[in-house]
């Protein structure tokens, strides 16, 4: 009988016996296997009571040459996950020689070719398959690396830190900073480079650097200046400035993730670099700006201070998301991009917290660690810093920030070691608030209110003892604010009395999403249109157009469906805000009306959202038509959020008036920009019309040499509602897909697994597990991220139950199943 994979526990974390001072690398690059050759300088650790004279290193994969410890072989054993060295003394250097092969390495982790060039991800467990070394984040050491290879084929050279020396065919690397080895980083190939210097606050210019594919030299100057919005943002808003000489980005088309922030050398995925009007939509945009800055600000928040152990992920990846939405927020329209990230935790992490892996913001196990780059470490991580900052206020939180980089620059540290910063710098007791960190779910939040002779009582409950922020106001009857501000909730039952008020006024709770909490009210159909009419905040604008959506979707019948219309057009009208504007006329999604559901039906959810959508084609056309005309105007583009919020209310315009496709075509031919040409092209390619092979000849055409572009042109055909398996067969055999590539891989069978009315069958489910069992040879990370497609199989209606179960019952008695895809079936069926 085959072992099953067993958890790590975080209870069971120790330190390492022996640390590292200095690691020296060398790389002899060759496309027929790689030989690499460490010498490592080890000590005991002097806060051991009992020193050890054994370490096991960790390496996979690896084929071992020659190890000496001091000079002379040592006592040495090789398994199947590393090496175990016994009768060390108490200093020691140990040198290694091994050979890798990254020109067959399809897992993308450690080192491996993409596009004939050379690259690392380390990141979490990835350096042990480049060489035997102690693979844990609290083990740091100043890392000199050596790279040789063929000057013709490979002519540039990366690693960390500042070049050292560079002759044809040889660099030498030095990063000064202490860091673990998940931060190494290693690139060799023929690229085209972007440079340009930043001169810091304190006057040092720092050269920065963005290596590509010579092909798209000329769309990257968008990411070089988002990268010095960067430097200049967490200068001002942060007091953190850069350390390193040089700054340096590559973009490579294979990359499991979206970028990776190794230590001066950060490897992105190319979609998340590559960008310019043509071939980038406004989404693209910001979504390339945010990540360019998530990667920077990580320097120190990551970098500088780093996590102890890998269930402290959130240290690193809550506090720098929370960073990076400050950025997006601070550059665009903070209201949009508020209601843009709760629209993405609501329909994401809130089903996570629903389903088998739901798991606290610190999780307490895991059996492979790439599992648990999740929405709720990363999201939900970055609410639960929203929220310390929310309580502290800018200036609070700004003195915990300094406090915590005072303490633990250079540092592995854990979660604790952050909470007790802002603790301390402010003299907060976040005792209580620390349960964000260990509890999983959503909380559930009731409020209740009673008002009688001008006072106001305010009831609030809940299942546990959260501690959280509820930020509120009291509106009058024109929407003034009578009362604002945040009160704190602590305990199970809370009772706020207001008084003094001449009438009783309508609530706005928990403006701005001031907690992840799941919340229950008495607020009557009328109180939320009022809201969605004249609440000063956005967020609770679309809030509570969001539920009246989703009632009137499920629900027919159960509120006015008239005078919500009415309410739409008032705010179509007199909004000002065309972004927001847009996020109100958009339904919640197929996947939201999902987390809605105890049992989800995929097809009456589909058809009932179908028969609202026409509703609001039947009611608003003439408006819609008219609103579009006049947004419709010739302009040179600009990311405003004004630029923006325009675009985006033509869009969906043009969206409920797709039934005139000549309309779509027309702004195909003429669009200006790819936001313009890829909404047409979406409306276009959804359904069977005039124009729709025309627009699919034309669109390949076009852009069949932009990688990125051509990603668009299979995601819309995926997500289209006539495509079916037969469709997505044909994609797949087109001479640019590609199913090693995961962002191609991602547009076609991501896309159709969301494409729930046509994926949702036994075809579907058959051809989907043959994809996530082919990948588990290939790449099980990315068939980890695939096969949490059937979480939540239990929740289906009775047929598709059945089925989902059979595949993942098929799935796992595979025979030599990765701990990937193990542990998220072994999840899903228990």
């Amino acid at each position: 009988m085959k072992s099953k994979p067993q958890p790590v526990y975080r209870k069971d974390y120790q330190p390492s016996a022996y640390l590292i001072h200095t690691t020296e690398l060398s790389f002899d690059l060759s496309e027929v296997g790689t030989t690499v050759t460490s010498k490592i300088d080890f000590y005991q650790n002097p806060q051991l009571i009992s020193p050890a004279s054994k370490l096991f290193l960790d390496g996979v994969e690896l084929e071992l040459i020659s190890i000496l410890v001091n000079g002379i072989e040592p006592n040495y054993k090789v398994s199947k996950e590393g090496l175990m060295l016994r009768d060390l003394p108490k200093n020691f250097i140990l040198e290694i020689q091994n050979k890798i092969h990254p020109e067959v390495n399809t897992s993308l982790n450690g080192l491996y070719q993409s596009s004939g060039n050379f690259c690392t991800q380390c990141e979490a467990h990835g350096f042990r398959q480049i060489t035997y070394y102690l693979d844990r984040p609290d083990v740091l050491s100043i890392f000199t690396t050596h790279i040789t290879a063929d000057h013709d084929k490979y002519p540039i050279l990366l690693s960390n830190g500042n070049l050292i020396s560079q002759s044809n065919g040889k660099v030498t690397w030095h990063d000064p900073s202490l860091k673990p080895c998940y931060l190494f980083a290693l690139v060799a190939g023929d690229f085209a480079v972007l440079e340009d210097t930043y001169t810091t606050m304190s006057g040092k210019e720092v050269v920065l650097k963005i290596f590509v594919q010579a092909h798209n030299i000329d769309k990257t100057q968008f990411a070089m200046d988002a990268l010095k919005k960067s430097f200049k943002w967490d200068e001002e808003r942060f007091d953190l400035e850069y350390d390193l000489d040089i700054y340096m980005i590559v973009a490579v088309d294979d990359f499991n993730m979206g970028a990776m922030e190794n230590k001066g050398l950060n490897i992105f995925n190319s979609t998340c670099v590559l960008a310019n009007t043509k071939t980038a939509t406004d989404e693209d945009f910001i979504r390339v700006e945010s990540i360019i800055g998530h990667e920077y600000f990580h320097n120190w928040t990551g970098n500088r201070v780093t996590c102890r152990d890998w269930f402290q992920l959130s240290l690193k990846e809550g506090l720098t998301v929370f960073r990076d939405q400050e950025f997006t927020a601070d550059l665009h329209a903070r209201s949009i991009k508020r209601i843009e990230d709760v629209s993405e935790l609501r329909t994401h992490q809130f089903a996570e917290d629903a389903g088998p892996m739901s798991h606290p913001v610190r999780p307490e196990s895991y059996i492979e660690m790439n599992n648990f780059y999740t929405m709720t470490v990363y999201e939900k991580g970055a609410e639960v810093i929203r929220m310390i900052h929310t309580f502290l206020g800018e200036e609070g939180f700004q003195k915990g920030m300094k406090l915590y980089f005072q303490r633990f620059d250079g540092q592995a540290v854990t979660i604790d070691d952050f909470v007790a910063s802002m603790s301390d710098a402010n003299d907060f007791d976040f005792t209580q608030f620390t349960h964000w960190y260990t509890q999983s779910g959503t909380p559930e939040i009731h409020i209740s209110t009673h008002y009688n002779n001008g006072t106001y009582v305010t009831t609030v409950t809940q299942e546990d003892n959260y501690f959280l922020p509820l930020a509120f106001a009291l509106l009058d009857k024109s929407g003034n604010e009578l009362k604002a501000g945040v009160l704190t909730i602590k305990d199970k039952e809370q009772n706020f009395v207001f008084k003094n008020l001449t009438a009783e006024p309508t609530p706005s709770w928990f403006r701005g999403f001031s907690a992840p909490v799941k919340l229950t009210d008495d607020l009557t159909f009328e109180q939320k249109i009022f809201l969605v009419k004249h609440d000063k905040d956005s967020f609770s604008q679309w809030d509570n157009a969001q539920q009246l959506w989703q009632t009137l979707i499920l629900t027919p019948g159960k509120i006015d469906e008239s005078l919500f219309f009415d309410a739409i057009e008032f705010t179509v009208k007199n909004i000002k805000d065309k972004s927001l504007v847009c996020e109100l006329l958009t339904l919640p999604s197929e996947r939201v009306l999902h987390n809605a559901q105890t049992v989800i039906d995929v097809f009456d959810i589909h058809n009932k959202r179908e028969r609202v959508i026409e509703k609001i084609r039947t009611r608003f056309k003439a408006l819609f038509f008219d609103l579009y005309q006049s947004l419709n105007t010739s302009q040179a583009y600009e990311l405003t959020p004004e630029a923006v919020g325009q675009r985006a209310l033509k869009n969906i315009c043009l969206f409920y008036l797709s039934e005139d496709s000549d309309i779509a075509y027309a702004q195909f031919q003429s669009a200006n920009c790819m936001s313009d040409k890829f909404a047409a092209f979406k409306v276009l390619t959804d359904t069977d019309n005039t124009y729709r092979e025309q627009v699919l000849a034309d669109f390949y055409l076009a852009f069949k040499d932009d990688t990125q572009v051509m990603d668009k042109f299979f995601t819309a055909q995926s997500a289209s509602s006539i495509c079916d398996i037969k469709t997505i067969k044909t994609l797949m055999r087109h001479e640019l897909f590609s199913f090693n590539t995961p962002n191609r891989l991602r547009s076609v069978v991501g896309t159709f697994a969301q494409n729930y009315t046509n994926f949702h069958n036994q075809d579907g489910y058959q051809f989907f597990t043959d994809i996530i069992l082919k990948l588990n040879t290939s790449n099980p990370q990315i068939g980890a991220r695939l096969v949490a497609v059937y979480n939540h199989w239990k929740r289906y209606t009775p047929a598709l139950k059945a089925l989902q179960k059979q595949q993942l019952e098929k799935i796992l008695n595979a025979k030599n199943l990765s701990k990937d895809i193990f542990e998220i079936v072994q999840n899903a069926l228990k």
